[in-house]
């Protein structure tokens, strides 16, 4: 059984929220509209983005999941100030960026920015994402993060934001035992654990996200369920549908995005098995999930995958698509501990200097493409079909190498 810590009964509804948001400002309840303006799938959508962070109990298993939710909303931070003006430049500048007047009904309390944690007491404020927002009605679909080993839940907060602009809610929880801030003190299961555990905390997260009466159920939409995850995440989001270990297959998982995926281990009969369409995004230059052996060959034996599809940047290397390089300032942190600031700046030293691919377009990539393969095969709109060749791949700012099957 799963059963949510917090505070759930404070919280308003979706739907309530927004409807008393809506009469506060006079709005009607909207009739239903077109299909939205088709925009590049690297851009911002018509969305602000609301945040929250649940505890999500797993009592069967006593697990604990944290879980970070980005959610569709219309309220959002208040615009950067001119140059000359007093005050933070911008939302991610300031102290706080409490002040000042948000597009749209603010959130309770005024348009506070989320901040997300890299170590106890250590966070840094999203230029987006406004925290405790009031969710928009939906129906959305709902995307699961599974982060990387010794990763966080923030990992892909950048991706999880343009999701949520975009129209979707994005849960993403740490996989007890394989966050950072597990692994910096010392391991404590073992990866064949693990890799049951992780998929069985994603099937929670659907549980208590979908369950009657939570705080998003009533804005999802139950059929439009993808799974996106990066490394020891993108095996566990190829092999939700199909199961691993002891981990059951969850039908509801309708599409899978492995990003750097450490999928070499996944055998080719559970491979065959996967019936769903999968994006697979790799680097060149990643020394700890290398195409060959990873995304390549899991590409050619996903041979049940409809629609699947491969991408690859060049000079790309394991932690290019994250946000690592816009987050290892903070280890400057007196109070990150000693395991994490190591982890960190030895991945930006890894990652982040040339001749390496330029990290906020390989980040830019990881958007273009996991947006654009969700657009088209979880909402099924084939507008997107044209950002998914090999034609459109030839004018990417790095270069790119993409393979799809139908």
């Amino acid at each position: 059984m799963v059963t949510a810590g917090g505070q759930p009964a404070a919280v308003p509804t979706p739907r309530a929220a927004d409807a008393a948001a809506d009469a506060a400002a006079g709005l009607a309840t909207p009739p239903p509209t077109a299909a939205d303006p088709l925009t590049a799938p690297d851009k911002p959508g018509s969305h602000g983005v609301g945040f929250r962070a649940v505890t999500i109990v797993d009592a069967g298993r006593h697990r604990t999941l944290i879980t970070s939710v980005w959610y569709p909303t219309r309220s959002r931070l208040p615009a950067p100030r001119a140059a000359g003006t007093t005050g933070p430049a911008n939302a991610a500048a300031g102290a706080a960026g409490r002040s000042g007047t948000v597009d749209g009904p603010p959130a309770a309390g005024g348009a506070v920015p989320a901040r997300y944690e890299i170590a106890p007491e250590v966070s840094y404020p999203s230029r987006m994402a406004v925290v405790d927002a009031p969710p928009e009605r939906g129906p959305f679909p709902l995307v699961v993060f599974s982060h990387g080993s010794a990763g966080s839940r923030v990992q892909f907060a950048s991706l999880a934001e343009a999701l949520a602009s975009r129209g979707y809610v994005v849960a993403a929880p740490d996989h007890p035992g394989d966050t950072m801030a597990d692994v910096a003190a010392g391991p404590s299961e073992s990866l064949i654990d693990l890799a049951s555990d992780r998929p069985m905390d994603v099937s929670a997260v659907l549980d208590w996200m979908l369950g009657p009466g939570r705080p998003f159920a009533s804005i999802l939409s139950a059929d439009k369920v993808a799974v996106v995850g990066f490394s020891f995440g993108g095996l566990t989001a190829i092999a939700s549908s199909v199961g691993l270990l002891r981990a059951p297959a969850d039908p509801r998982v309708r599409v899978s995005v492995g990003i750097s995926p450490a999928s070499a281990a996944l055998p080719a009969s559970l491979l065959a098995r996967v019936r769903i369409p999968t994006l697979l995004i790799a680097g060149t230059a990643d020394g700890v999930t290398p195409p060959g052996p990873g995304a390549d060959r899991t590409f050619r034996e996903l041979t049940g995958s409809p629609g699947r599809a491969e991408v690859v940047v060049t000079g790309a290397t394991h932690n290019s698509f994250g946000d690592l390089c816009d987050q290892v300032y903070l280890t400057a942190d007196g109070r990150v501990p000693a395991g994490i600031r190591l982890r960190m700046q030895l991945g930006a030293l890894l990652t982040c200097l040339p001749p390496l691919a330029d990290a906020a377009l390989a980040q830019q990539m990881a958007r273009w493409y996991t947006v654009a393969y969700l657009e088209r095969h979880l909402r099924g709109d084939t507008r997107y079909d044209r950002y998914l060749t090999p034609a459109a791949a030839t004018a990417q700012p790095l270069p790119v190498t993409l393979r799809a099957a139908p």
